[in-house]
C-alpha cells in the first residue's frame, strides 16, 4: 500500500503502478479514455485535473482509493517517502 497525500506524491504512484504493468503513457491514456498528454499531467501532481480522469487511470491501472485516519508524522516526513 503507498500514502498519497498530493496530487505530486499521488502522480508518482500512478507512474509506478503504470511502469509495473510496462505501460507507456499512451497505452494508459488509451485504457482509461484519456490523451497520453493528460496521463504526463497528473504523473507530474497537475493540481487541475479533474477527480475523474484520475478515477478513470485508477480504474485501468486496477488500483481503488482507501479512505482512513491520517498516520502520524508530519507532512514532510511522509512527503519525503516519495
Amino acid at each position: 500500500m503507498e500514502i498519497a497525500r498530493s496530487p505530486k506524491s499521488l502522480g508518482v504512484a500512478l507512474r509506478r503502478r503504470r511502469r509495473q504493468l510496462k505501460l507507456t503513457q499512451a497505452e494508459l491514456g488509451a485504457r482509461a479514455g484519456i490523451r497520453q498528454g493528460t496521463v504526463s499531467q497528473v504523473e507530474n501532481g497537475l493540481e487541475t485535473v479533474k477527480l475523474r480522469t484520475v478515477m478513470d487511470m485508477l480504474r485501468a491501472l486496477d488500483l481503488e482509493v482507501a479512505i482512513q485516519q491520517r498516520s502520524k508524522g508530519s507532512h514532510s516526513e511522509i512527503e519525503d517517502l516519495f
